[in-house]
């Protein structure tokens, strides 16, 4: 199949889920494609005159894109592909191809709309636990997997081991000996107003050097301005080398690991998951306000899609407004400082508030947990 009729099939359902926009494609310097989404899309040769994204890239890794051999954001990460424009809607680009490799269409989606949020099993599950006043500290030798899987695991319950990173490079060598390994890597960072605009496409993406990005963390954000951040981008796979998966999982149950990288201040707010997550803090520290799943009542929460997954809160627990949020005076919200080398336990429901306390660099794991919920 050419790759004008293989862009035809990327993109045919793509104003499905709210999509719109011209996506070109720089294959070689004379071969280029371009795509717009529009409620009938269409594909043409050459180059457009005003694309919203532009995306160059080997035809061979494009084609082990469409085939399941490579990865997008594997290849952006290591500038094998390279994103100019509208970086909000070259961050559905995954989404796109994953629909389209898997021959689904997805129902009509506003994007940045906020949906009412469904109810979780794992409300029910955290109803029927005691109250927790804080979450529960061991060091890394005192938690095996066995004791993870009997004691906090099925009841959805958080914990912090400490101690827990130390076979990994990464936080062995520290943030000066391992610049060196964040050379010619790139990542996507926020900018501006991100933490009112959460979740939302419409905030100010920008492709970025990863070792740019970090020998800039000590130089302070203009007064008045949240600081860039570099969130939620995949750990390349040069990375993956220095870093551990931890044992309480098998390995195949693991989502590809994220890397989180800020100065002091950098913030998200509020909101929850649909995976358990192991959170490992390799530099800085960083603060983390939970909440039980049950609570989502009281905490204005929303949903970014229909069905839920990805959800939002109106609550601020740093500026309660109990006026407009009443229930929430009854929510025992817990605190809790991650030291570096802490991993943290965050199950599927929970809400949190995540803040860098320092200069901080995180991964993450999402894992299918299997716990049938």
């Amino acid at each position: 199949m050419d790759l004008q009729s293989i862009l035809s099939r990327l993109f045919a359902n793509a104003h499905g889920v709210g999509i719109e926009g011209v996506y070109q494609f720089v294959f070689a310097h004379d071969r280029a494609f371009w795509s717009e989404v529009r409620e009938q899309s269409r594909t043409g040769v050459g180059r457009h005159a005003a694309p919203d994204v532009t995306i160059e890239v080997a035809e061979r890794d494009f084609l082990g894109i469409m085939g399941g051999t490579a990865n997008v954001e594997e290849l952006f990460a290591s500038a094998r592909l390279k994103i100019t424009g509208n970086m909000g809607l070259a961050t559905l680009l995954p989404q796109i191809i994953n629909s389209a490799r898997q021959g689904t269409s997805a129902s009509k989606v506003a994007m940045n709309q906020r949906y009412p949020t469904p109810a979780r099993i794992s409300e029910r599950v955290s109803a029927a636990q005691p109250v927790l006043r804080e979450v529960p500290r061991l060091p890394r030798a005192q938690l095996s997997a066995e004791r993870f899987a009997r004691e906090y695991l099925p009841l959805g319950m958080p914990v912090v081991m400490s101690d827990a990173l130390h076979d990994w490079p990464l936080f062995s060598m520290g943030r000066e000996a391992s610049i060196a390994h964040f050379a010619e890597l790139q990542g996507i960072t926020r900018h501006g107003d991100y933490v009112k605009k959460t979740f939302s496409t419409d905030r100010d993406f920008r492709a970025t050097s990863m070792a740019d990005f970090i020998a800039s963390l000590d130089t302070p954000a203009k007064p008045g301005e949240t600081p860039a951040y570099m969130g939620n981008n995949i750990v390349p796979e040069k990375l993956l080398a220095l870093i551990r998966f931890p044992d309480y999982f098998e390995r195949s149950r693991y989502i590809a690991p994220r890397i989180w990288i800020g100065p002091k201040g950098t913030l998200t707010p509020l909101h929850r998951d649909d995976t358990d997550n192991l959170f490992a803090q390799v530099w800085g520290q960083k603060s983390f306000i939970l909440a039980a799943p049950h609570h989502r009542p009281a905490l204005g929460t929303w949903s970014t899609s229909p069905k839920g997954g990805l959800d939002g809160c109106d609550f601020n627990p740093d500026a309660a407004d109990y006026q407009r949020f009443p229930a929430a005076r009854d929510v025992p919200f817990l605190r809790v400082v991650l030291q570096a080398g802490d991993l943290l336990f965050l199950p599927e429901g929970w809400f949190h508030q995540v803040e860098s306390v320092s200069t901080s660099l995180s991964v993450n794991f999402w894992v299918n947990s299997g716990r049938g919920w």
